[in-house]
């Protein structure tokens, strides 16, 4: 998909979730997130900032980002962050939440 924007997946410890967040190059980092893209068992939800906060459809390329965001996030196994392992550290919920289908995590095979 063509559009100018960088997308990071990220596991959010607090929300015990993966997120997508799409990002624009920026001079400031507080206007650079356009949107964080996440999955509930409700269904994908978009959360849009800054310029995309009024009118996110004004933005070129918004829609095409959120759609990639979206089909790459079904890669990763723990995105909802349900069934999360029992006595988990910190750093290991955001290996864990970062698991993809493909038996990596963060692009590394997993062991």
């Amino acid at each position: 998909m063509t559009h100018s924007f960088s997308i990071e997946y990220r596991g959010n410890l607090e929300a015990c979730r993966t997120e997508a967040r799409i990002v624009r190059p920026s001079d400031e980092p507080q206007a650079a997130l356009i949107a964080i893209v996440y999955d509930t068992a409700q269904g994908m939800v978009v959360e849009y900032f800054g310029s995309a906060l009024k009118n996110p459809a004004a933005v070129p390329g918004l829609d095409a980002a959120v759609t990639e965001a979206r089909a790459e996030l079904h890669h990763y196994i723990n995105r909802r962050g349900e069934n999360r392992p029992k006595g988990i550290t910190r750093p290991g919920l955001s290996l864990w939440l970062t698991e993809r289908d493909d038996e990596t995590v963060m692009g590394i095979p997993h062991e």
